[in-house]
């Protein structure tokens, strides 16, 4: 990748910060070509951007790219931008992927294996130790990739067991690459890079761990698998938000059966399954899902042989906004061509009236229905049904069954 075009992503990452909706958005509309959103950005086209991020727009130069840039080279952390091809396919189906990973040793093996995410609670139980070593254990003896968050307890068991059984492992932290949280899986994740794996972060490099980050990074870790395995958990545990995010995401959720079903601490594995979890009671209770009942021998570990699986195409990334040519109804193709089609939605943008533009801002927050904007605005019900027609006509927000509307 042109270097020119790694400072154009970060300029951008710098500009609107990690996890914002509004990113992705804005790159879907311009068919993600990010020197086109970085410009509609710079020369104040958005009219629905926040005071902060019109003002880092103005403020943010090259220097400051080329100092992050400077900094990754020296602490060899690796810089893996949305059109990269090392990118994990997978994570770009979910809602609002990262922009950028900053990574430690590599993710390439994730767009050619099977990878599971293997979560638990902080304060897991011998019982779950044990369940940890076997099926994920089993499944890296397999070739089945395993992802975790790298917290103490049932997520630093996941990678033991991977590395224990010769696998790799990726572990996905709440805070920045350079930043020694928790300091007690320091030498883990050192061990996750030395045996092929990779420690990634959406976040800035010297990033601080922030408790409300942790579940907005948890749809990393399902985001990056095609299946998420709950070892242990409680109602409240955190292992729950994961597979939550796994099956917003449409991925297959697995549990561990409890240990004991009057415990408080199994209560959470318990509602999962009654949800509709599969139960977990060996690897090929996982491997079977994927449709891969049969393994042969490998030489190399004196295991299972290697799985090669297939991540799922994009489906709201280039896949989707590159090139679709649209028939007029009669067997004939639109003659747009993709310039123009750019050009149709960069104009769009620029063009949102006022109340067309905080309309957007509004649904950037949460999904609401007419009757809240119609009160937030204060227009009359016919000038809000104007302002939502026209924002759906040009692909900006959709109407959910339930009356929401939402961004798309």
């Amino acid at each position: 990748m042109a270097n020119n075009s790694l400072e154009m992503w970060l300029w951008l990452l710098l500009v609107m910060k990690p996890y914002n909706v509004k990113t992705n958005f804005i790159l879907s509309k311009c068919e993600y070509n990010v020197e086109t959103a970085c410009r509609q950005i710079r020369d104040g086209k958005l009219p629905f951007l926040s005071d902060d991020e019109k003002r880092r727009a103005e403020e943010v130069r090259l220097k400051s790219v080329r100092e992050l840039i400077r900094l990754c080279e020296e602490n060899y952390v690796r810089i893996i931008t949305l059109d990269d091809e090392e990118y994990p396919e997978a994570l770009k189906n979910v809602e609002n992927p990262p922009i950028v990973l900053f990574a430690a040793g590599s993710l390439a093996e994730l767009n050619k294996r099977l990878t599971i995410a293997a979560v638990g609670t902080r304060n897991i139980s011998e019982y779950g130790l044990k369940a940890a070593e076997y099926i994920c254990g089993g499944l890296a003896r397999l070739g089945v990739n395993i992802i975790s968050g790298l917290a103490v307890g049932g997520d630093a068991a996941a990678h033991r067991a991977c590395l224990d059984a010769g696998g790799r492992t990726v572990g996905v932290l709440g805070c920045g690459i350079l930043v020694n949280y928790p300091a007690e899986n320091a030498n883990l994740k050192r061990e996750i890079v030395s045996h092929g794996g990779a420690v990634v972060s959406e976040l800035l490099p010297n990033t601080k761990s922030s408790a409300g980050y942790f579940n907005i990074r948890n749809r990393i870790i399902s985001g990056m698998a095609h299946g998420t395995l709950v070892l242990e958990g409680s109602e409240r545990s955190g292992s729950l938000l994961t597979a939550a995010h796994a099956a917003e995401q449409g991925r297959e959720v697995f549990c561990i059966p409890p240990h004991d079903i009057m415990s408080p601490r199994f209560s959470g594995t318990a509602y999962l399954i009654r949800s509709g979890a599969v139960s977990v009671f060996s690897p090929s209770d996982v491997t079977d899902a994927f449709g891969m009942a049969a393994f042969e021998e490998n030489p190399a570990s004196g295991a299972g042989k290697i799985i090669e699986y297939s991540a799922p195409k994009a489906k709201n990334h280039k896949e989707s906004a590159k090139t679709a040519e649209k028939s007029d109804g009669k067997g004939r193709k639109s003659e747009k061509t993709k310039k123009e089609r750019k050009t149709d939605n960069a104009e769009a943008l620029e063009k949102l009236s006022p109340n067309e533009a905080v309309v957007l801002k509004l649904l950037f927050e949460k999904p609401a229905d007419i009757d809240f904007l119609v009160e937030k605005i204060g227009a009359d019900y016919s000038e809000m049904t104007e302002i939502l027609t026209n924002l759906e006509l040009c692909g900006f927000v959709t109407l959910s069954p339930d009356g929401f509307y939402t961004i798309m």
